[in-house]
């Protein structure tokens, strides 16, 4: 039996991580980052992609790096990317006979 988690969202990342403990609303980030409410809505429910400048912009917000946003948002791509070409990727045969 091979279940697989479910690999987390940015939005869940921010929400439940940040956003809940901290009791920020999505309003309240919105006006001290300088963005609209539907920026931070849309990433909150994954409709859109944390841009460079929202990674810059939350870093600062939360006294993090801008990579730890960066990161999380790449990691995310590459494991959803890696799971929808699953099939193709297993016929690829390395040419250095690893991975």
């Amino acid at each position: 039996m091979n279940k697989k988690i479910p690999t987390p969202t940015i939005g869940e990342i921010l929400r439940t991580e940040f956003l809940e403990p901290l009791s920020i609303t999505a309003y309240r980030m919105a006006k001290d980052l300088n963005v609209s409410t539907s920026t931070v809505l849309d990433i909150l429910n994954d409709r859109r992609k944390l841009s460079i400048e929202m990674a810059l912009k939350l870093s600062k917000y939360f006294g993090t790096s801008e990579k730890f946003w960066i990161n999380i948002q790449s990691d995310i791509e590459v494991r959803n990317k890696k799971d929808e070409l699953k099939e193709v990727l297993q016929k690829i045969h390395s040419i250095s006979g690893t991975a």
